[in-house]
């Protein structure tokens, strides 16, 4: 024990002093410092910038529930009769193209090899046939006709009157002059139901038919033939039947003379 406590330091009694006691920090004492710390420069200007950013978001809401109108929908359907313009005049005849070359023909020299001695041909006179008559006929009789006969008897039938000649192949005219000489008749030509469900299913919107029209020199309707078919049968067969059953044209004057006359007219129906 001796040699273990002559190793150790000595301890020196005058230099130890007693321990200093530290003051406790107070609890708030974190909260203290930062309620008097600066804030940074761009704090403001971002703060300042989320409550404009939120105001703007705020009041344009409420200006588009304010200001929403709902819109209305559009008529379902409607049929518009549209008249062709007429068609544009023929273009000019093309002009002459140059002259054609005069070609002289030359005719060709032919060598006579052998010298034919020429032969007269002599005139024959034809002969005379007398037609052998019947003795007893007389003159002004007619043939196969019995001896003793009136020479007055009865004569064929004259041949009968020709024909009258055909009428004039019908006028064409432009669809404004056939539609100023209709008196009657319904121009909006709607498909029933089924072709209505039939169009909206296969998505088309729009349908253009094109008819061409042949009346009478009476005024009546002689014909109604599909030019553009709208695609629709039962659409076109509606409009045909429309057409020579309820509509009446005046007849169409021509030089003072009623005329026939044919002409085209398009239908176009739209449906939304």
């Amino acid at each position: 024990m001796a040699r273990d406590v002559e190793k150790t330091t000595p301890f020196v009694k005058e230099r130890a002093k007693p321990g200093t006691a530290h003051a406790v920090t107070h609890m708030f004492g974190n909260f203290e410092a930062a309620k008097h710390r600066k804030l940074p420069s761009w704090a403001a200007p971002l703060l300042g910038s989320m409550v404009i950013f939120h105001a703007i978001l705020f009041f344009s809401m409420w200006a588009k529930t304010t200001w929403d109108i709902e819109q209305l929908d559009r008529p379902k359907s409607a049929v518009d009769l549209a008249i062709a313009p007429p068609p544009p005049p023929p273009p000019p005849p093309p002009k002459g193209g140059p002259k054609p070359k005069d070609v002289t023909i030359t005719p060709k020299k032919i060598k006579v090899r052998d010298l034919i001695q020429p032969v007269k041909m002599e005139k024959q006179e034809a002969p005379v046939i007398v037609e052998s008559g019947d003795p007893n006929g007389v003159e002004g009789g007619q043939e196969g006709g019995t001896a003793g006969g009136d020479l007055a008897g009865a004569v064929a039938a004259p041949p009968p009157p020709p024909p009258p000649p055909p009428p004039p192949p019908p006028q064409t005219v432009t669809p404004q002059t056939l539609d100023a000489n209709r008196v009657s008749g319904e121009k909006n030509i709607f498909p029933d139901d089924v072709t209505k469900t039939e169009i909206s299913r296969s998505g088309k919107d729009k349908l253009v038919g094109t008819f061409k029209l042949c009346i009478s020199a009476e005024g009546a309707i002689t014909s109604v033939t599909v030019l553009k078919a709208t695609t629709f049968p039962a659409y076109d067969q509606k409009i045909r039947s429309t057409i020579l059953g309820e509509w009446r044209y005046r007849p169409f004057q021509l030089n003072g003379k009623p005329q026939p006359i044919c002409s085209t007219v398009t239908f176009i129906y739209s449906q939304h």
